[in-house]
């Protein structure tokens, strides 16, 4: 492909790292990029639709429950 979205050449291999990283045999395997898909430069965009429509005056974020400091950011 000669898009500049996608990457060429192979993906980074584990070999050369220190040997106490822990390396999945499945980084080991030649194509490790599932059927239909390609390795691409940019960040995929995961939804359909866009962003959800947020009223900001309404909007709050809790960290509550088993944690030590429960936390809301609005």
């Amino acid at each position: 492909m000669n898009d500049s979205k996608f990457q060429g050449g192979d993906a980074p291999a584990p070999q050369g790292l220190e040997g106490d990283i822990i390396i999945s045999p499945d980084t080991l395997r030649e194509n490790r990029i599932p059927p239909r898909q390609a390795r691409t430069r940019k960040w995929p965009v995961l939804d359909a639709s866009g962003p959800p429509k947020i009223v900001l005056d309404n909007w709050t974020f809790q960290i509550k429950g088993l944690v030590d400091t429960p936390v809301t950011w609005t």
